[in-house]
């Protein structure tokens, strides 16, 4: 069995999304649901309910009225906002360890992906992009394929950091060299797998390549693209491979994004961090 049919078999063993998420999802575009038939479907886990309160009064969504109960909460910031939420604590597990064959410790990608998130939905608020509801979703999973990857890579470590620094590559492209597929077209298999939206598989898949969308997909794409280096940039869970990443000029000519943008909503991301953050942080008990 080749290196990439190794890797794409282990893609099966991730564990599945939680029933609670799947169900949210589905209900995500229902007009006639009930907010609390959605908030029954919650309330069967007692610690997700008590995250839900906690992060609908955070500061970060802006409420100055306490929130009491998980039917406000979705009343309040929408079916949307609280899959997101929900998403976020099924797959902290996953994501909140070290991955070694990219060099980050328990934290590294748990940071870097609440980053991006926060950072893909801030920078769509600010250009005033339109139809952008999964920008945080897609920035939270854009690099679950770190997930399947890392103790591949750790094995191959040295081969790929020999044809980074010998060819000047980047670590996908060095990755698709030595083992004939890299991250991100992981992470997009294995989103396929979660029955989660074409929008965000092709975010994930194409982050470091956003030339290669499809039309229907570009923007979000380039998106996730932006937001992935910027807050590789600022240092937010930088591992072994955000060595030379390089932003896209012409995604970033197509987002429209001027001067001070960057920095707008750098600092916006950063506050955003501040709340957010510990608050998704797992337990570790």
């Amino acid at each position: 069995m080749t290196e990439k049919k190794k890797i794409l078999a282990a893609i099966k063993g991730v564990p599945s999304l939680p029933s609670v998420v799947i169900k949210l999802r589905k209900y995500l575009n229902d007009p006639d649901v009930s907010f609390d038939e959605l908030a029954k479907i919650i309330q069967v886990d007692p610690g997700l309910t008590a995250n839900i309160l906690q992060l609908a009064n955070s500061a970060y969504f802006g409420w100055s009225k306490t929130i009491k109960s998980v039917t406000e909460a979705i009343t309040r910031l929408g079916t949307n906002r609280v899959f997101q939420m929900v998403l976020c604590m099924s797959v902290a597990p996953l994501v909140r360890k070290p991955i070694r064959g990219y060099d980050t410790d328990a934290e590294g990608l748990w940071e870097h992906s609440i980053a991006v998130a926060i950072c893909a939905e801030k920078m769509a608020e600010t250009l005033g992009l339109k139809n952008m509801e999964e920008a945080f979703t897609a920035g939270l999973l854009h690099d679950m394929g770190k997930v399947v990857m890392g103790t591949f890579v750790e094995i191959d470590d040295e081969p790929i950091k020999e044809i980074m620094q010998s060819d000047g590559l980047s670590f996908n492209e060095a990755e698709q060299m030595v083992m004939g597929i890299d991250h991100a077209e992981v992470a997009g298999e294995l989103l396929k797998n979660w029955n989660l939206p074409d929008s965000v598989v092709a975010a994930a898949r194409w982050h470091h390549q956003p030339g290669r969308a499809e039309d229907e997909d570009q923007q979000l794409v380039d998106l996730i693209h932006v937001a992935d280096v910027l807050c590789i940039n600022v240092g937010w869970g930088m591992g072994a491979d955000g060595l030379n990443y390089k932003l896209s000029e012409a995604a970033s000519k197509r987002l429209g994004i001027g001067s001070g943008v960057a920095e707008d909503v750098i600092l916006k991301t950063m506050m955003g961090m501040d709340e957010l953050k510990d608050m998704f942080k797992p337990s570790t008990e």
